[in-house]
């Protein structure tokens, strides 16, 4: 009997022997199992930044939508259109685009709230298209801190692409190319001698105009008569008109953004001194709504650039442009403003279809430097390289002429000659 017992009592401790160590192996199997989901989760969390999801990607745009340069609007507007097409056309890569847009009101402090927000709050992917150079200005040292991709700056100040930001992308025209891109014109198809420059007193306007004296620098011909300056704000130009007239310039050219530009025109008009040769830069003078400002027969004769070529049937892409325009906003709003909007829009995009999988701030930037004359925008070329973030250096110069903008010369600047060509 107490042997029966000893072999069942030894049997039973044989099988629990048996199921621990069984066990104690599967546990081992699912311990390993968890460690490796963990890694895999892991790996696949390290190479997705904030604001994406599986369906969503989160972007935020700071410009003003009040105040006195609320036309700038127009840019959010060529953002939100362009999201519009591609979520209404399935998204990128299945993920539909979601743009946080903050009004700042052309204040630089505002900028830098709000810039603040959309990085630390909201959690966006990127920021797209934030406007003005005080303004980026103010929020630079928290941008290049936090790395976070800004792309399609709005600002052509040389100080944002010279030497280049690692997250910078430079959307608006560099300021400095195109004053000398103008200076180039004067001398050479203008053949004045006497220029007299208006330009806005801030960060912006003084970048334009030290372009501009350097380049005059280098004509032996041409001479800088009168340097007026003004405010943003500022709506009564009778005084800068006055002393303009006085100066006797062969040529007047204004920096400026487009409300001061078309008051200024105005008081030109009531002196009657509109033949003088008068340019404006693309950020006052390019979009065709300057023709409702002004005034047409006030804005007659104006001569100003775009880097979106005019001739709209060449550009691929332009009618889904202004169909969508149209459909989210209205007719009024498609120019040069909603569409450099949306051919940023376009860039990020692309951008991120390069990107794949792998939605990070660094391969997002490392995407972005393989653009190399891409003509997929409404731009007529893009590139972007580590040691070149300007984007696209061909300008249109065109001039007002019975309400419509008639193209005078397609120009390129060569970043290494620093020549400036002409395509006719």
């Amino acid at each position: 009997m107490r042997t029966m017992e000893k072999r069942q009592t030894l049997l039973f401790l044989l099988v629990l022997m048996l199921m621990v160590g069984l066990a104690a192996c599967g546990g081992k199997e699912t311990t390993n199992k968890t460690q490796e989901d963990k890694k895999t989760n892991d790996k696949k969390e390290a190479k997705i930044a904030q604001g994406i999801t599986e369906k969503e990607i989160l972007v935020g745009h700071l410009g003003p939508q009040t105040g006195p340069v609320a036309v700038y609007d127009k840019v959010r507007k060529g953002l939100q259109s362009y999201f519009n097409y591609v979520n209404d056309n399935g998204g990128v890569d299945g993920r539909e685009i979601k743009l946080i847009a903050y009004d700042d009101q052309y204040q630089p402090a505002q900028t830098l709230k709000g810039v603040q927000k959309l990085v630390n709050d909201n959690k966006v992917f990127s920021l797209l298209y934030p406007i003005g150079t005080a303004n980026i200005g103010a929020a630079q040292s928290f941008l290049t801190e936090s790395g976070i991709p800004v792309v399609g700056i709005g600002t052509g100040a040389d100080k944002f692409a010279n030497p280049p930001i690692e997250n910078f992308f430079i959307s608006t025209f560099n300021y400095k190319i195109e004053a000398k891109m103008f200076v180039d014109y004067i001398a050479n198809k203008l053949d004045a001698k006497k220029v007299a420059i208006v330009y806005q007193n801030d960060d912006f306007g003084k970048q334009s105009i030290e372009g501009a004296k350097e380049a005059i620098a280098q004509y032996g011909n041409l001479e800088i008569v009168a340097e007026i300056p003004f405010l943003a704000s500022d709506t009564d130009f009778s005084s800068q008109a006055q002393k303009t007239v006085q100066s006797t310039p062969d040529v007047i050219v204004m920096f400026t953004t487009p409300a001061p530009a078309a008051n200024f025109r105005k008081e030109m008009h009531k002196i009657e001194a509109t033949e003088i040769p008068f340019l404006v830069s693309a950020t006052g003078g390019s979009d065709p709504n300057q023709f409702e400002i002004a005034g047409k027969d006030v804005w007659e004769g104006t001569i100003s650039s775009t880097n979106i070529s005019l001739d709209t049937a060449s550009l691929s892409g332009y009618e889904e442009y202004a169909n969508q325009i149209k459909k989210d906003f209205g007719e009024q709003d498609i120019g040069d403003l909603s569409e450099t909007g949306w051919a940023v829009g376009q860039i990020f995009v692309e951008a991120v279809k390069r990107a794949g999988e792998d939605l990070t701030w660094e391969n997002l930037i490392k995407q972005l430097e393989t653009f190399d004359n891409w003509d997929g925008s409404l731009y007529p070329a893009v590139t972007y390289t580590p040691e070149h973030r300007y984007g696209n250096t061909t300008l249109f110069l065109f001039e007002a002429e019975d309400g419509e903008r008639k193209v005078l010369h397609k120009m390129h600047y060569d970043l290494k000659t620093e020549k400036v060509t002409y395509d006719d």
